[in-house]
């Protein structure tokens, strides 16, 4: 007696093969859809935020140095712009490239027109000369100011 070999029939075949292409494009638009909801939250974040910091704008007012071993460093900053912001960092630097932030607590909300001052102690600079630059940042992206010139220097 011959032995037959048979598969499945092509009507089974074919609604396997459908079952399984339903089945994988339903997961495809699961994954499609939670990457474009999350996608689409974080574009309208960062929007939101650019436009509220569009007009925002901070300018470091004065700088003194009370020179000494250790100098004592006076940064002032003022909110130029139309929206409220916060300071999140502040670095001095003086020529040898050293970069000194002891005793900078950020201001979390400077509104406009309003002014900070920052006592930063134990500054390595034992004269103005060695002075370089302040950076100040803000908590809106690209909104900054360096002052580069010369400090008031206090003996």
């Amino acid at each position: 007696m011959k032995k037959s070999k048979k598969g499945i029939s092509p009507l089974i075949a074919s609604v396997l093969l459908i079952a399984f292409t339903v089945a994988i494009a339903t997961l495809i638009m699961g994954w499609f859809s939670t990457i474009t909801r999350s996608t689409t939250t974080t574009v309208g974040n960062k929007t939101s935020e650019s436009v509220a910091c569009s007009s925002a704008q901070i300018s470091i007012e004065d700088i003194y140095i009370r020179q000494s071993l250790f100098a004592n460093v006076t940064v002032i900053v003022k909110n130029t712009g139309y929206a409220t912001i916060g300071i999140n960092s502040l670095q001095i630097y003086n020529t040898t490239g050293q970069n000194f932030s002891t005793g900078f607590i950020a201001a979390t909300s400077l509104p406009p027109g309003s002014i900070v001052t920052y006592n930063l102690t134990n500054v390595s600079m034992t004269t103005c000369a060695v002075f370089s630059k302040v950076i100040v940042t803000s908590t809106c992206g690209g909104i900054a100011d360096t002052f580069d010139t010369t400090p008031k220097c206090v003996a």
